[in-house]
């Protein structure tokens, strides 16, 4: 008999701009700390490729693995905001799931990390964020 009791992942709550702004500051410091100073020429584009009609070729989105490789890095960037800024990102995960006692956030599962970057993928806003910064930063560059 499992006298364990199952642990219920905390709900994250739905980004705002407020948590837009925080991310930006958590990459900007990842990126400075880091040394990676190019970090969002990784972020990818809508990449396009011709459609293999033959001469009616047509330029069409690869969504698929656009938004594959967007999950990638994501997670990448993440894993290294957790490695570069911990204490800052800890914060903000305590803030996205309503936890403020610091020790009772120490204390859940050794993969609560991994719950909250996955539940944040899973919010629409959160790859746009990714996308679309992605798309302005390579208008800007030229």
């Amino acid at each position: 008999m499992n006298t364990e009791t199952e642990f219920q992942y905390p709900n994250v709550r739905q980004l705002t701009r407020k948590d837009r702004r925080k991310l930006s500051e958590l990459i900007e410091a990842f990126a400075d700390r880091s040394g990676n100073k190019k970090l969002t020429e990784m972020i990818p584009g809508v990449k396009k490729a011709k459609a293999k009609t033959g001469a009616d070729a047509k330029e069409e989105t690869e969504a698929d693995d656009t938004t594959e490789r967007a999950y990638e890095l994501i997670k990448s960037v993440m894993q290294g905001l957790l490695q570069w800024v911990e204490d800052d990102v800890t914060t903000w995960f305590m803030d996205l799931i309503g936890v403020t006692d610091r020790d009772k956030y120490d204390n859940m599962p050794f993969d609560i990390e991994v719950h909250i970057i996955d539940s944040l993928i899973n919010q629409k806003g959160f790859n746009n964020f990714f996308m679309k910064a992605s798309a302005l930063y390579k208008k800007i560059r030229g």
